[in-house]
């Protein structure tokens, strides 16, 4: 051998390095899926219980304020048949951001006007 090998010469060198070979088991036997099949789970468990606190609060101002609550259903009541009676599209309603709004605004509305009333 007539120089190293980073000398730039390189007429009998020979290499006596051997590179590692790393081997990564990239495997997670499906920890990850099973990790976002929960999170996904949480997710759809906090969804519903937004959408029945928000029902229940619809409810409570069908109770206290009917017209009121015609007002805010009225573009999302299905009109009644021979069959069935009229019923409201709930996830119409729970769509329009401005319905949902308008629930919390009038339930909030009529707790203070509880509240007063017990003064």
């Amino acid at each position: 051998m007539n120089g190293y090998w980073d000398t730039g010469t390189w007429d009998d060198a020979t290499w006596d390095y051997v590179p590692v070979i790393v081997e990564m088991d990239m495997h997670d036997g499906g920890k990850r899926k099973k990790e976002e099949e929960e999170h996904r789970r949480a997710e759809a468990a906090k969804a519903k219980a937004r959408r029945d606190e928000v029902l229940a609060l619809f409810e409570q101002i069908v109770e206290g304020k009917p017209r009121i609550a015609e007002e805010i259903a009225e573009p999302f009541v299905i009109e009644a048949t021979a069959q069935a009676p009229a019923v409201i599209n709930y996830d119409a309603m729970l769509a329009d951001l401005d319905r949902v709004n308008r629930i919390y605004n009038e339930h909030i509305e009529m707790d203070d006007e509880d509240v007063i009333a017990l003064l």
